[in-house]
């Protein structure tokens, strides 16, 4: 028998996406859940599954170790066909899905990662350590939502990111459109959050990930 794939995240973490995409592709996977929550640094330990001391981590079954989102989602697209081809996961736009894949770590992930941790990224915190990180955390939820817009104009024509069916990128969208939580100007944004959420395998995974601690109920209908 094969060995299945290990998942290292935490709840409430990024992991979330690659968990629900592993289920939707029905590819077998152990999922290690580490004793930490997102806005606490992990533990020196961890260093020795990733040095760089995020998650989330996949193991493949051959003992290589994937780190960072988008390039496990990339590393799954090309080993499964049920990332691509259905029953519930669909690359229609291959193009696509390299590039708001890469587009959503590089600018909301990482812009998500300046509001949790803004100390990363002003070290020089000696004068007024409290505003600078008020400051950092304005730039980012600025820009973050600057991203979203062009996600959002993305959407104009399409259900989602890669075509009218549901795609691996998808699920990234709407677990980084929950933590940027519900906007006004984000119609498109919110109704495939919303999708994502209350979809039969992910709803139980968001819940668990997601109920304790985020103040608007994605899975409920309008």
């Amino acid at each position: 028998m094969t060995k299945p794939y290990t998942l290292h995240n935490r709840l409430g973490s990024g992991g979330f996406a690659i968990e629900a995409v592993l289920a939707l592709a029905d590819i077998p996977h152990e999922l290690v859940l580490l004793e930490s929550i997102p806005g606490s640094d992990l533990s020196e330990e961890f260093q020795k599954v990733n040095p760089w001391r995020q998650v989330p981590v996949l193991v493949t079954p051959d003992g290589r170790t994937v780190t960072e989102t988008a390039a496990i989602l990339f590393y799954l697209a090309e080993e499964h066909e049920t990332l691509r081809t259905g029953p519930q996961l669909y690359i229609d736009d291959n193009a696509a899905f390299y590039r708001w894949g890469v587009f959503m770590v590089v600018n909301l992930y990482e812009g998500m990662l300046r509001l949790v941790y803004p100390g990363r990224y002003a070290k020089d915190r000696d004068v007024a350590p409290e505003e600078i990180d008020k400051a950092v955390r304005r730039a980012a939820a600025a820009r973050n939502h600057e991203a979203f817009g062009l996600i959002e104009r993305q959407l104009e024509d399409r259900s989602g990111l890669c075509g009218d069916r549901l795609s691996p990128i998808d699920v990234l969208c709407a677990m980084l459109c929950a933590w940027h939580r519900p906007r006004p100007d984000l119609p498109r944004c919110t109704a495939l959050t919303k999708s994502v959420a209350s979809h039969p395998v992910v709803a139980p995974i968001w819940a668990r990930n997601f109920n304790h601690w985020l103040e608007f109920d994605w899975t409920k209908p309008d």
